[in-house]
């Protein structure tokens, strides 16, 4: 990590060290359930050295709405299971030498229980969704892990067939691999608000949040080998022109969507959270 970036992220987790200290005794609380499984330990090494983003999209959303009575807390710990499972799967079809500075899990572990871990953090994600009174909360979750697994596919294929790869394909997967739980992960907090009306409006911006977040940390793999933005330079030299552009317009529409929503603190540091990190 270069100065700059590890600049950004103290900045990061001392602007937001209160919810995120929240979400991660959430998170542990919710995962101390099944100590006794024989997946849990590798699961928490996979957790550990998460930046908490999506979680937090969920707390600082239902926070500027107004706290229903029903705890978001459960389910953001839900929404980072399900981003960390994701993850485990990526490192495996990618070959990933590293995760975090780490080993990722299957090199950790084994193939055999990465592919395990799936099912374990389904069966706790079932069990959260179950808690809540309203069912489009684990409608929403359930969306963006088909969702994510299409755009992982989508990548798969491309990668192996770099002659297909376009501008229109690769946000298409940057859509449904990323953007999807972001978009999720607002519509919860705002589903468990008293503004849940909203979720609608809600589901727009945490749309544009992801894509803007996964365009930027894309240009971070410009030069990459079998990335997806790499082959797609390779096709197209203003990608990297391209892959900024949009990402600035998704970072700026992102907050468009918050505009009048009614002044707080939880809505300043979402917007701050927007404007600084995406």
């Amino acid at each position: 990590m270069n100065r700059e970036a590890s600049g950004q992220e103290l900045r990061f987790l001392k602007e937001h060290q209160a919810y995120l200290e929240r979400i991660e005794a959430g998170l542990y609380d919710l995962m101390r359930k099944y100590e006794s499984h024989p997946l849990y330990q590798p699961m928490m090494y996979s957790l550990e050295g998460g930046k908490r983003l999506r979680p937090l999209v969920v707390m600082l959303v239902n926070e500027a709405l107004g706290p229903s009575g029903e705890d978001p807390l459960p389910v953001s710990s839900a929404v980072e299971l399900l981003h960390t499972v994701s993850l485990i799967h990526d490192d495996i079809i990618d070959r990933e030498a590293s995760r975090r500075d780490r080993q990722p899990y299957y090199r950790q572990f084994g193939v055999d229980s990465a592919l395990l871990s799936a099912d374990f953090v389904l069966g706790i994600i079932l069990d959260v969704a179950s808690r809540y009174e309203d069912r489009a909360v684990g409608a929403e979750l359930a969306k963006a892990a088909v969702e994510m697994s299409a755009g992982e596919e989508d990548e798969r294929k491309l990668v192996r067939n770099p002659n297909g790869v376009t501008w229109t394909k690769y946000i298409g997967v940057l859509e449904q691999k990323t953007a999807s739980l972001f978009r999720a992960s607002a519509v919860i907090g705002a589903l468990l608000s008293r503004k849940k009306e909203l979720s609608h409006r809600l589901s727009d911006f945490g749309f544009k949040l992801g894509m803007a977040y996964q365009l930027r940390d894309d240009l971070a793999d410009i030069n990459k080998p079998n990335e997806l933005i790499s082959l797609l330079k390779s096709k197209d030299q203003s990608a990297v022109q391209r892959v900024t552009e949009a990402a600035d317009v998704y970072s700026s529409k992102s907050l468009d969507v918050l505009r009048d929503l009614p002044e707080s603190p939880a809505l300043f540091k979402l917007e701050k959270l927007v404007a600084k990190y995406f």
